[in-house]
This record gives C-alpha cells, structure tokens and sequence, in this order.
C-alpha cells in the first residue's frame, strides 16, 4: 500500500512536492479509508483525485511516478556511460545542472519501507533504502557521493555488490539482480504492486484485458457483470482464439492490434465480439454479434479499463493513472471509483490514484483525497496542494467553489475578442 510520493526538480515540478495518502482525521466517508492493524494509528485513503487546469502539470505527477519506476526495473541494464534519461526543470537555468529527487514510502507485508534517490543525466548522487520491521527505522542501505555506501547488515556481501555498480545505475536494481533479498522484497512491490497507466497507455490495455480473459474463462464472467452494470446496452462479451497466420504475427515479436484481434507470438489470434438485443424480420428479439471496433470509443475505453483494474483490486495493488474520465460518461468513471470505496469490491486494500477534469467527482470524494495542481505564476512551476489546506466545511458544495475558482487550479480566461 502507499503511503506517499514526493519528488522534485523533474518536468513542470522545480521544488519538492509530496502525493500523500495518508488520511486526515476527518470522520465521513469512512469506506473511503484502509484499516488494518498493521497500520495503526495510520489508515490510508483508497484514493486520491487530482485536478487541475490544463498545462498545470497534472500529468508530470503521473510521468514522474512512471520515470521512477521504469528507471528501477531497468536500471541494472544500462552500460557504464549510458545517460540516464532524467529531464529536469528547464525554466530555471540553476536546475538544469542539479540532481531530480525521489522518493517513495510503502507497506508491503506489514512492513513500511522508504526508498528514494537522486540523480542527474550522468550518475546517481544519493540512494537510500530503509525500512521498519519494528517501527523504527533501520538502514538497509544508504549511498552518498555516488560510490560511498553505508550498510548495517550483511555488510560483506553488500560492499561486493555495491562494487560491481557502475555510477549510472541504482543499487537497488543492481543488488536485486545479484538475489540479494534485502532488495528484492521492496523491489518486487515495485515492479508489480505498483502500476502506473500514462495517457498514452490506456488502450494499450485493451490486450491485457483480452488476454486475461483468454487464459481465465472464468472472468468472462465478472466482465459480463461490469458491462451489464454499466448499461452500455451490451448483453455478453465473446472470446475466441484461433491458431495464428503467418500474415497475423506481428513484427518484431511484438503484440499488436490488427482488426481488434490481439495476435500473442507463436501462440493464438484473440478476437473479441459483443452481443446485443435486436429484432429479426417477424420483430422477434434476437442476439446480434457485433465486432469490437463497432462500438464506441468510451465502450472500448471502459472495457480496455477493466482488466487492470479488475487485476488491481483482486490483489491489492496500487494504480496511477491519467485523465481517467476521457471517452467516458461521468457515471461510467463515479462506477470506476466506487469500485476502489467497496469494502466487497475492494477487499484487499488496493488504490487508485489519478488526475482528472470531471468535477462531478468532488462532491463524492473526501475533502483529503482532493489534489489540485496550479502553476506558479513566478517561476512557471508546478504546484501540488491539497483542498484541506483551504479548510472546508462539510456542508460545502466543493464542485460549485472549484468551478468558481475558490481553490484555484482552472484556467482563466480572457474576454477579449480573438479574430
């Protein structure tokens, strides 16, 4: 689970800013929070909106997660020389030849951890890792300098494995490639406990949707039930696979989509087909197949959306992701949320986390899963502040004040004529 990320001098974002999920005292909307004993006197959001006008910056949060966690996964395979592909902020000459920052704090088995590091195109200046088995902080690692390191525990075996770690690559990365467990644990909530989903991704996941059907018969099922319950007029979604065709194999051993059948190398052709209710001749109710690139956009969004997150929520992961509302009804995405708030749909404590422009959802969020993002007029940076900071009341209509610009983050408009 998540409990905050922060980070600085990337993109948009100059000084340091901090997504926390960590919830406040308020006592409404109680299914809105994770309790569990481990976390105590700490319950988490299940959460967490971000809002804001275009070109604020939103996005940059969702790419500065994405960077974070690319770079970890993929780190150990850079050649010594490599560029780290960083890109800090521009605006201000001072931080161009400046370390970007990150870091991150999650529970993962009961356990908290903290990782972060900081970095420029050349080399890692600082890393660190802690964690608190007993709720104290101890130190399972800490580099400073590049190559001057710290350790506690297994100190041997760490001074070899820091060794073999060149100055462009992290040594989590690096020791989790070695099997050093101390590592691998966080490293592997990391790579799959975390999921972040960019603008550019989400119909990517329409093949991860078709393919997890294709391997569990069984969650047909669930789908079925999701797109019922979203009224989208569809009575059942079909799966058939078939061997592929030499034309059908896609290029380079990649995946790709070819009339909405998605081809797994070596492997089988997956095509999909929705049945609706139409009418014959004698104006008797009849099953009628439809090819999946004749619905629309948003019936493709939304179920190209419920793989992964039907995945998240059966494991407790945590999901970023942008602008979840495009191509989408407003009570399609209040469906999505509320998915995450269920304590029978959510069981497992997963999360989302993403940004948006549907102002429907501010009335139904609590006041502390409400970000916003404005850029400072002064130094064309990203600002991140969370609506508590403006202490409403309960009784307040946050989508009525937001839209009124009480909390900034929404573009301002001028009068003036244009032509």
């Amino acid at each position: 689970m998540l409990i905050e990320f922060s980070f600085e001098n990337f993109l948009s974002i100059k000084d340091k800013i901090t997504l926390t999920l960590l919830a406040s005292k308020d006592t409404t909307n109680d299914h809105s929070l994770i309790k569990t004993p481990s976390l105590k006197p700490m319950p988490l959001l299940k959460t967490a909106a971000v809002y804001g006008a275009n070109a604020s910056g939103k996005s940059n949060v969702l790419k500065a997660i994405s960077f974070f966690k690319h770079f970890i996964l993929h780190s150990h395979k850079m050649q010594q020389g490599d560029e780290i592909k960083i890109v800090p902020f521009k605006l201000d000459e001072n931080c161009i030849a400046q370390p970007s920052r990150f870091e991150i704090v999650f529970i993962f088995d009961r356990v908290r951890y903290a990782y972060g590091f900081s970095a420029d195109k050349q080399k890692i200046h600082e890393e660190y890792l802690y964690h608190f088995p007993r709720g104290r902080q101890a130190v399972i690692f800490e580099r400073n300098d590049t190559h001057r390191y710290t350790f506690t525990a297994d100190k041997k075996e760490q001074k070899e494995l820091s060794s073999r770690t060149p100055q462009n690559i992290l040594y989590l990365s690096s020791a989790t490639q070695w099997n050093y467990q101390k590592t691998a644990i966080p490293f592997e909530w990391l790579r799959k406990h975390l999921r972040v989903v960019t603008s550019h991704e989400k119909m990517s996941f329409l093949g991860f949707t078709a393919e997890m059907l294709s391997q569990n018969p069984g969650m047909i099922e669930t789908v079925n039930r999701y797109l019922l319950e979203a009224d989208l007029g569809i009575n059942e979604i079909k799966v058939s696979k078939e061997a592929p065709r030499q034309k059908d194999m896609p290029s380079a051993g990649n995946g790709e989509w070819r009339e909405w059948r998605h081809t797994f190398p070596g492997t089988e052709i997956i095509t999909l087909h929705t049945q609706h209710v139409g009418i014959d001749k004698q104006g008797n109710e009849k099953n009628l197949f439809f090819k999946f690139e004749e619905e629309s956009d948003g019936t493709q969004k939304f179920f190209s959306l419920l793989g992964p997150f039907i995945d998240v929520l059966k494991n407790g992961y945590v999901l970023f992701i942008d602008e979840l509302e495009v191509s989408l009804h407003p009570h399609l995405t209040k469906f999505l949320v509320a998915l995450f708030h269920s304590p029978v749909q959510n069981a497992n404590g997963a999360q989302l986390i993403f940004t948006t422009h549907d102002t429907n959802l501010l009335n139904l969020l609590r006041r502390d899963q409400v970000w916003f993002t404005e850029k400072n007029p002064k130094n064309g940076s990203t600002d991140l502040y969370s609506l508590m900071e403006f202490s409403p009341r309960k009784d307040q209509n946050i989508e009525k004040g937001y839209l009124a610009g009480r909390y900034g983050a929404v573009p301002f408009m001028g009068g003036g004529n244009i032509l």
